[in-house]
Formats: C-alpha cells, sequence, structure tokens
C-alpha cells in the first residue's frame, strides 16, 4: 500500500491493458494519484497488483469509465492499442489542455499523429517500450525487464516524460535520434508480431528456413523505408533483427499472436500499414510487406479456431 508516501503530481493513464496498468501501478506505487480511464460500463478498478518476479505489491488507483467525468491533467499517459484510436481520442479531447504533456507509450511510429489535433507537436512525448507485461487479470499485471525498458527523445516534452518515467524503476534511456530508435523497433515489430500471428507459432517459427527468408525480405523493405524517414540503420540491420529474434527465449510469443489466440482485434494497421504509408510516401515498392498486411488484415474477418489452448500462449507486449 501507499503508506507514508509521498504524495506526487496526478497522472491519468489512458488504456488499462498490459503497458497502461504496469505505468499506472508502478507510478501510484511512488506516490502519485493515479487515474485510469477504461472503456464506457467497464467493471471499475480501485486497485493494481503487480509482480516482477522479486516482489509483488497492491496499490490504489481512481477509475474513470466515462470522459465526460474527467478534468484537464498536467501528465496524461496513453497506452491503448494502435486501433483503439477513437476511444483516446474521446478521453484527448478531456484530459488534455495547453499545458498537459501527454506520453505516448505505444508501438509504431506515427506517436505524435496519433494523439493531433488534441495536442500540439510540443507537449507530445513519444515513447518506446521495451519491458514486457502480461495482464492475468483486470487488476492484475506480471512485468519482466526486457531490454532499455524506455526510450523517449532528447527534447522538452520528453524531458518532462523522463522525469516521471524514472519514478516506475523501469529503467528509461534517453535517445538523441529517437527516429532511429522507432524504426529498430518497428522492423521487429512489424515482422515478428504478423508472422507469429499468421502462423499461430511461437518464434521458434523463424527457424524454418523459408519463414526466415521471408522476414529477411520484409525486414529489407522496412529498412528502406526507415533510411528513407531520415533512421540511420547499418547495412547489417536485418541480420541484427534476425539474430535478435532468434535469440528469444524458448516459447516467447507477440502481442498480435495473443491478441488472435484471444480472438481481439490486431494491431497491425500501426506496424505494417505505418511502413506501407511511409513507403508511398517515398515511391518506395514493398511488395512483400504489402502481401503479409493484406493476410494478417483477413484475421481480424476471420474468428481464431483455437487448435491449441489458449494458456499456452503469453500475453506478452513488446
Amino acid at each position: 500500500m501507499r503508506g507514508s508516501t509521498p504524495r506526487l503530481d496526478p497522472v491519468a493513464v489512458v488504456g488499462p491493458g498490459s503497458v497502461g496498468l504496469a505505468l499506472a501501478a508502478r507510478l501510484a506505487g511512488q506516490g502519485h494519484p493515479v487515474t485510469l480511464c477504461g472503456r464506457p460500463g467497464s467493471p471499475p478498478v480501485s486497485s493494481v497488483t503487480w509482480s516482477d518476479g522479486r516482489e509483488t505489491r497492491t496499490v490504489g488507483v481512481e477509475w474513470y469509465g466515462d470522459p465526460a467525468e474527467v478534468r484537464p491533467f498536467a501528465q496524461v499517459v496513453v497506452a491503448t492499442k494502435l486501433h483503439q484510436g477513437e476511444a483516446a481520442r474521446a478521453w484527448l479531447e478531456r484530459l488534455v489542455d495547453r499545458d498537459t504533456v501527454v506520453i505516448v507509450a505505444q508501438n509504431g511510429i506515427e506517436h505524435r499523429e496519433r494523439v493531433a489535433p488534441h495536442a500540439a507537436a510540443g507537449q507530445v512525448a513519444p515513447v518506446l517500450v521495451h519491458f514486457n507485461a502480461e495482464r492475468r487479470d483486470r487488476d492484475l499485471v506480471d512485468i519482466r525487464q526486457d531490454g532499455p525498458g524506455l526510450v523517449v527523445g532528447d527534447d522538452a516534452p520528453g524531458r518532462r516524460a523522463r522525469a516521471l518515467l524514472d519514478r516506475t524503476g523501469l529503467g528509461v534511456h534517453t535517445s538523441a535520434d529517437f527516429t532511429t530508435a522507432a524504426w529498430e523497433k518497428l522492423m521487429v515489430n512489424a515482422v515478428a508480431n504478423p508472422v507469429t500471428a499468421l502462423t499461430c507459432r511461437r518464434v521458434e517459427v523463424f527457424g524454418d528456413p523459408s519463414v526466415r527468408d521471408l522476414s529477411a525480405a520484409m525486414l529489407t523493405e522496412v529498412a528502406a523505408v526507415g533510411r528513407a524517414e531520415g533512421a540511420r540503420l547499418p547495412a547489417e540491420a536485418v541480420d541484427d533483427v534476425l539474430a535478435w529474434i532468434n535469440a528469444r527465449p524458448a516459447g516467447a510469443g507477440s502481442s498480435m499472436l495473443a491478441d488472435r489466440v484471444a480472438g481481439r482485434r490486431l494491431e497491425y494497421d500501426g506496424l505494417l500499414g505505418a511502413v506501407i504509408r511511409r513507403a508511398r510516401a517515398h515511391s518506395l515498392a514493398v511488395p512483400m510487406c504489402t502481401a503479409v498486411l493484406a493476410l494478417v488484415a483477413a484475421l481480424d474477418t476471420t474468428p481464431f479456431a483455437a487448435a491449441t489452448p489458449h494458456d499456452t500462449f503469453k500475453r506478452q507486449e513488446q
């Protein structure tokens, strides 16, 4: 419980999924009054329990399910899935004023575009999430460190975000070249997520030569688009990503695979869709990414026939 922990500035967290719960719980544990903003009609959450394998703590939070009931906050964290933009925008209309910093803890590269016009570019702090979180219930989340934790840009909103996120204890790194950092992560997500979702297999699928060749072709396209966008991706970027995927622990999955198994909507547009939109802007051909996007988009209209028990897949946020 909070006990005698000093009371700090309030924070609103939009999107009480795995990442949102993890950030909310860690901030509340440091004394920030945290408001969780969830779906209208959802059962309220008054506390969150988090575990990181070393300790387990329960912290109190406040819950709102109706955007009309909230006021502007100085600090807002957006942690919804990429396809939940309409729900997030309804909250941002009420939570954001000209003094608010909006911390966008989502996948992809279009962080600022997703929260416009509710926040000016100078108010938005894109954040790359490199820890894993598994929501095991509406108020229960497991947190596992993986890599740098959180990455923010080296600009005014990024520094405001870091001042807050440092309190999570998850590790925060400032990148002077956020564009490159974002594309490095997108290279992983734009391939690992759709391939595992399409095959309903974990990372061992990348050991198949044909799948590895397909992945290398996709990664080559993503890297070309990223370089056109200004990302400084080295010549060995494709091999580096494949080596990273190959080094994942046995049984590791992806957030898109977990969503498919659970029958939830898939986050393909903000990943592969973003690559293709940027490719068109630079008149670059990305035939492999375009084909895979068409296939994974079709999954959203096809119910998953569960051939494997759901509990064999870990709900991981990458």
